[in-house]
């Protein structure tokens, strides 16, 4: 490879990370069915307020506040051993920091684990950075 092909390629590179965003709304659409899939159904408004947003370069996903607080649980202490800490980048976050907690009540809300902010940030990672690769070579 000469010189001039390595420098056009890494031009290519740099162009093919300008805008990722269809690539984004796509893995966005099965990372949201996954998790209204799997969220849990009463009403089902938890399931229907489940939304999300893309750019060229992120996604942020919405949802009613209530589905933090089945996921991660709400307790009365954090020593009540039924409820999770709260991963960063979930909002809102806990007045009592890392765990939702209840102010008066003696009894909490059982986390109910149906999706996992890390498992979402690593196949976003492993799925986009296998289209950019395949965008580049």
């Amino acid at each position: 490879m000469t010189l001039q092909e390595m420098m056009n390629n890494l031009d290519q590179f740099g162009e093919s990370l300008n805008d990722l965003q269809p690539e984004i709304e796509n893995l966005m659409s099965d990372i949201i069915g996954d998790m209204k899939r799997t969220a849990p159904v009463d009403t089902g408004a938890l399931r229907n307020s489940i939304r999300g947003e893309a750019t060229s370069n992120s996604m942020t996903i919405f949802m009613n506040d209530y589905g933090n607080f089945q996921n991660y649980g709400v307790g009365p202490s954090p020593k009540s051993g039924t409820i999770k800490k709260v991963e960063f980048g979930i909002q809102p976050r806990p007045s009592s920091e890392p765990f939702y907690m209840f102010k008066t009540r003696k009894f909490g809300l059982r986390a109910k684990e149906w999706f996992s902010l890390e498992e979402i940030k690593d196949q976003f990672a492993e799925e986009l950075g296998a289209e950019i690769i395949a965008r580049t070579f």
